[in-house]
């Protein structure tokens, strides 16, 4: 009987217990519903619609001035020199710019004149004694004709005449040569005096003081004429145009390099020191397309995407990047009627895994 009685009350805690627990799963149930349950927020974004338009891209670079009126001039007189213009300073086309030592050459200059004076009195005298010669055989042939000369002294006169007229000949011979010498002194010293050729500014190599070798440059004058712009650029650029103080100018290759860099040459109507960088944008792209913004852009893998707006969520797009410049990127596969969303990078790799997103207007 005591068995019996312990048996059951064995069960009636097990009953209590279950009723228990099931009147416990049914109050947290009933807790649950309760509960509100977690709400998804919507990231704000802003969306742009393409338009297909006329676009120039640009890259910002610099450029270096140059001129064709740029000269370096060297001397033709081994001399010493006197005077030289100072770097720096600006000159003007004909200003004296250097001066070199002509006293030897003026002495030489004054030697040949002597000389020619010398030759030419000396010529006057072999003339009159060749005229005086040839009029005494004018009258021995005469006399030789009725006998009253001899024919001996007749060829003596002949042979006189023709070393006179030798002698005459060598003189005006060595005065020839002695008036090419004059000029070509005379020559000589006009270089001894450098004038500007081009108004520029002046760069000295040499000093007062130095002795001259023909060829060798003894300053050079950087014009502010005819200026022209160098342009050099990677050879991935490709690039047929610049824009120099808001113009455009065609950009000419010059089939060379400098330091791995293609270069370019582009003539401009502006006047400029030589040797001066200047600031220019060269085109990189110009025609009709769809330009996006930097921000629109998401590049993964190697590859480019962008971001369109399909409803409350973003859908992916893979697009071919056809050029890309300061102003933003042309890109193809893309259209007027899709919204595209501009957003940093890391809003972007956010968006790609499906949140949800709300457009803000713009």
């Amino acid at each position: 009987m005591k068995k019996i009685l312990v048996f059951v009350g064995v069960l009636a805690v097990i009953a209590l217990s279950v009723i228990a627990g099931k009147k416990a799963v049914n109050n947290k149930i009933a807790q649950d519903k309760k509960v509100s349950k977690a709400v998804e927020y919507a990231l704000y974004v802003k969306a742009i619609t393409p338009i297909k338009k006329q676009n120039t891209l640009t890259l910002p670079y610099l450029a270096t001035t140059k001129s064709d009126d740029d000269v370096k001039i060297s001397s033709r007189v081994s001399a010493r020199i006197k005077y030289i213009t100072k770097s720096g300073k600006v000159v003007k086309k004909g200003d004296t710019i250097v001066k070199i030592d002509d006293k030897d050459l003026k002495t030489k200059l004054k030697s040949l004149n002597l000389n020619t004076l010398s030759l030419l009195s000396a010529l006057k005298s072999k003339k009159v004694a060749l005229q005086n010669l040839m009029a005494t055989h004018e009258r021995t042939k005469k006399l030789l004709s009725v006998k009253g000369a001899s024919k001996e002294q007749y060829d003596k006169e002949e042979t006189s005449i023709e070393a006179m007229k030798s002698a005459v000949d060598s003189l005006n011979f060595k005065i020839s040569d002695i008036k090419a010498n004059i000029e070509s002194v005379k020559n000589m010293l006009s270089y001894t005096t450098i004038k500007a050729p081009v108004s520029g500014v002046v760069t000295k190599l040499a000093n007062v003081g130095d002795v001259t070798m023909m060829g060798k440059p003894l300053l050079s004058i950087s014009s502010s004429s005819n200026s022209y712009l160098v342009v050099r650029l990677p050879s991935d650029i490709k690039a047929n145009s610049i824009i120099f103080e808001k113009k455009k100018y065609e950009l000419i290759p010059l089939n060379s390099t400098y330091n791995g860099l293609l270069e370019y040459l582009a003539n401009i109507d502006k006047s400029l020191a030589t040797n001066q960088l200047v600031n220019i944008d060269v085109v990189v792209y110009d025609g009709l397309s769809f330009m996006l913004p930097h921000d629109a852009i998401l590049n993964k893998d190697g590859k480019s995407f962008v971001l369109i707006v399909d409803g409350n969520h973003a859908k992916v797009k893979e697009v071919n990047i056809i050029s890309n410049g300061e102003q933003g990127v042309v890109v193809d596969n893309i259209t007027e009627d899709e919204a595209i969303i501009v957003a940093k990078p890391d809003i972007l790799l956010k968006l790609v895994t499906g949140i949800a997103i709300k457009v803000i207007k713009q």
